[in-house]
């Protein structure tokens, strides 16, 4: 029985060795999500060790891909990673790079330093009920739809698409005479790994209700190699921009400290080194703020406070918010044990039953939903919240008003089947046939839905193969979000592309540009239909697109303005 070890670097990646072969993952949940294809592909149990550097979790994925008890795993050796493909002294994993893209996902990986994984914590009810219930029972019964109004063309004998499994790129190298993995500047997040399985395994709010099985009719199963909506235009090509769409010469530059991590957003670059802590100005790449923190942070996002933008970092059960306009950051004393996600555009607090979010004046208490319901992200002064059933319940924070969202069904005789996000004034979610389940290989639903009234946005046909356990990640600057192979419009909630078929890899977005992997290995940036192979570190596109941050292999900062003659990427 092969073993997997999952261990979390100081450069901010998940690495993952099986069978004696090393990758490199951005977060744990990319890493889980693989070794539950594997297991699923090979029908083997796959035990796991999981190594956040200070203590570690074994788990064991059965042949279905689901997390079984760790009691079950084969007493075998993690294997021993390489010195040249593995992190000498793991760290916590990150899941996004971009403070301004952790805007949180329903996922294992509750907390990001985006918006990947920070992760709402509806899904993480979801799996916690997937794993402790049976899938409902099914029989026979009408075909499912193969079409609605909301979803594109569902042809039931589309062509096959290769699938391969992913592979992040390989480490970079600073410096060519050391051997040891570039560390690609990011905001390190200790203890997620831990968080994540936790999360995964008791869940973090009351459990909402399972969808009970009262009904003999069954869903329509298809093969997972099965097309589901047709390919989007794509063409891979090589540039020789920096940046696709921007001038190669940049208009500033910063020398940083070549083991600093950094992360960049529209309110600043966080460049940590021990434990110095600069926030430069992202139009300007000057000296914004500098202070001292007495531990490497573990949490960055752009919010909003009372309305006001500000860039906020968390270290231990500190956390510091730099507003825009003033030259100090306010700090704050979280609660103990808090946990933090930004799933929407403000920051939602939970420790224990007790729920906050981040005031211009300290920590301001945020009514707890009744029983039964997960309250899921905060924005404009509303806390939206749902038991398994919907209707969403838009709360608000000062004043105790409530409006009720109930969203549109993508067709008769649907119901809810997992929770993906909710956030930004969307709604995502999976929507089956009873009997379907988040890994019962069917022909589902993938709506987004308006979190204003609940009507729907877009509908993809889809499978649970293909997003069932996946997490919707946004991306930095609130300009896009993906799961999967599917690329959403952010903003309109509509699909923009469907990668699957040019075996493109998504990572988290910065602003309309997504980092991603092409041919399973090679870097490369997604912008408009056109994905480029390049090796540049995009960290960032600033000023509502017109600026993008880079961080050099040489240990410096730079930003590279728009072409003037480049069309809309």
């Amino acid at each position: 029985m092969a073993r997997a070890l999952i261990s979390v670097s100081q450069d901010g990646f998940t690495y993952l060795t099986l069978n004696g072969a090393t990758s490199r993952y951005s977060d744990t949940g990319q890493a889980m999500t693989y070794l539950g294809d594997y297991a699923r592909e090979t029908a083997t149990r796959v035990p796991v060790t999981i190594d956040d550097g200070k203590q570690e979790v074994d788990v064991v994925l059965d042949e279905t891909g689901k997390i079984a008890p760790a009691a079950s795993a084969s007493p075998t050796p993690p294997p021993t990673q390489e010195p040249s493909s593995s992190p000498a002294s793991p760290e916590a994993p990150a899941a996004a790079s971009t403070p301004a893209a952790a805007d949180g996902t329903m996922s294992t990986d509750e907390i990001t330093t985006t918006s990947a994984t920070d992760g709402d914590l509806g899904d993480a009810q979801t799996e916690l009920q997937r794993q402790g219930k049976t899938d409902a029972e099914a029989g026979n019964g009408d075909e499912y739809p193969l079409g609605t109004p909301f979803s594109g063309p569902a042809t039931p004998n589309a062509p096959t698409v290769k699938r391969t499994r992913v592979r992040k790129r390989a480490p970079q190298h600073r410096n060519s005479s050391q051997n040891r993995p570039q560390r690609l500047k990011k905001i390190t997040v200790p203890g997620l790994v831990l968080i994540g399985i936790v999360i995964l395994m008791i869940g973090a709010f009351v459990i909402p209700n399972i969808v009970p099985a009262g009904t003999q009719d069954s869903p329509q199963t298809i093969e997972s190699e099965q097309q589901i909506n047709p390919a989007s235009e794509l063409s891979v090509d090589k540039t020789e921009d920096v940046v696709p769409g921007f001038d190669n010469s940049p208009t500033w530059e910063t020398k940083i400290p070549k083991d600093a991590s950094v992360t960049a957003s529209d309110r600043g670059v966080l460049v940590v080194d021990g434990g110095k802590l600069v926030v430069l100005d992202s139009a300007t790449g000057k000296t914004r703020y500098s202070g001292k923190t007495s531990e490497a942070p573990t949490f960055a996002v752009d919010t909003i406070i009372d309305g006001k933008p500000a860039l906020l970092w968390q270290a231990g059960n500190t956390a510091e918010a730099l507003i825009d306009g003033e030259d100090k950051p306010k700090t704050y004393q979280l609660p103990e044990n808090a946990r933090i996600t930004s799933a929407g555009k403000s920051v939602l607090i939970k420790s224990g039953n007790r729920l906050s979010t981040f005031g211009v004046d300290g920590l301001v208490n945020v009514p707890t939903p009744e029983s039964g319901s997960t309250p899921m992200a905060i924005e404009d002064n509303e806390l939206f919240s749902s038991d398994w059933n919907g209707p969403v319940k838009a709360k608000n924070i000062e004043s105790g008003d409530e409006r009720s969202v109930k969203l549109e069904a993508p067709a008769d005789g649907l119901q809810i089947i997992k929770w993906v996000s909710a956030g930004h004034g969307k709604a995502v979610t999976l929507w089956g046939e009873q009997g379907a389940s988040t890994n019962s290989g069917h022909r589902i639903q993938l709506v987004v839905h308006s979190l204003e009234d609940g009507s729907i946005l877009s509908t993809v046909t889809t499978t649970t193969d293909i997003v069932g356990e996946m997490s919707w990640v946004r991306g930095q600057g609130g300009k896009r979000a993906y799961i999967g192979p599917y690329l959403f419009d952010l903003e309109s909630g509509l699909l923009l592309m469907d990668t699957s078929s040019k075996d493109i890899h998504l990572s988290e977005p910065r602003g309309t540009i997504v980092p991603c992997t092409v041919d399973n290995e090679d870097s490369c940036l997604l912008a408009g239909k056109h994905a480029y192979r390049t090796d540049t570190n995009l960290l960032a596109l600033t000023d509502d697109g017109g600026r993008a941050i880079v961080d050099g292999a040489d240990s410096t900062i730079r930003a590279y303005e728009k072409s003037s003659d480049t069309s809309e990427k």
